[in-house]
């Protein structure tokens, strides 16, 4: 990304996050000036997550990767795990992988994307409990609305519906971001909109998250797709 746009998009974020300004509606900020910086530092790195190609209603497990990446991106990083088709171990993975990797992994990020809250078809992730677990803001995109009642119909067939359904119920509102949707928790829903707008460099989903998406479905299928 050119240095001068990415001046002028730190300063319009600056703006957005500094002033509480004309608008009536909006609260005054209580973000501390460290935290505002840590958002729009330079080189704000960022992990994407997503999940590799896998046979729907199968039984077998799949990959998951994640991605560490700059702002201007450059890639820092790249790690690998699995998680069950249709399971529930999608939320412990993600902790585990990136907390084995603290030191130059977890701990050089100021924000987490996750390409969708659900990995391996159901295995539905706790956003709640990554933010609490990763100490860190999470965002989860989606390219378009999901279609939540068909989402919830196709969760009937599982014995544990009722549980799934509260983890999507979890993850909170879904919001609009140019072409895109998101989800986030530990953070306001325009500094999420300000981390997708600079993260997404090539395309309308973070760079992270598609770079992610590229390198698991290269893993499992032996070529790549587009997220």
């Amino acid at each position: 990304m050119p240095s001068s746009r990415l001046a002028l998009q730190e300063k319009e974020m600056r703006a957005k996050f500094l002033l509480s300004g004309s608008n009536p509606k909006r609260k005054v900020l209580s973000k501390t000036p460290a935290k505002i910086d840590a958002l729009l530092k330079k080189n704000i790195r960022a992990i994407g997550v997503d999940d590799g190609y896998f046979k729907p209603r199968t039984i077998g497990r799949t990959k998951i990767v994640a991605v560490l990446q700059r702002v201007d991106g450059r890639i820092e990083g790249i790690l690998c795990s699995d998680v069950e088709i249709d399971g529930f171990d999608s939320t412990s993975q993600i902790v585990k992988m990136l907390k084995d990797n603290q030191e130059k992994f977890l701990g050089q990020a100021e924000v987490i994307f996750l390409g969708g809250v659900n990995f391996a078809g159901f295995n539905i992730a706790d956003v709640k409990t990554l933010h609490a677990e990763l100490a860190l803001p999470i965002i989860i995109v989606f390219r378009k609305m999901p279609r939540m009642k068909k989402i919830f119909k196709a969760l009937e067939k599982f014995p544990d519906a009722s549980k799934r359904k509260e983890l999507l119920k979890n993850a909170g509102r879904i919001y609009k971001a140019d072409r895109i949707c998101f989800q986030c928790v530990g953070l306001r829903p325009y500094e999420a909109r300000g981390l997708i707008k600079r993260f997404s460099i090539h395309s309308n989903l973070p760079e992270p998250v598609r770079i992610a998406h590229i390198v698991a479905s290269a893993v499992t299928l032996g070529r790549s797709t587009a997220p």
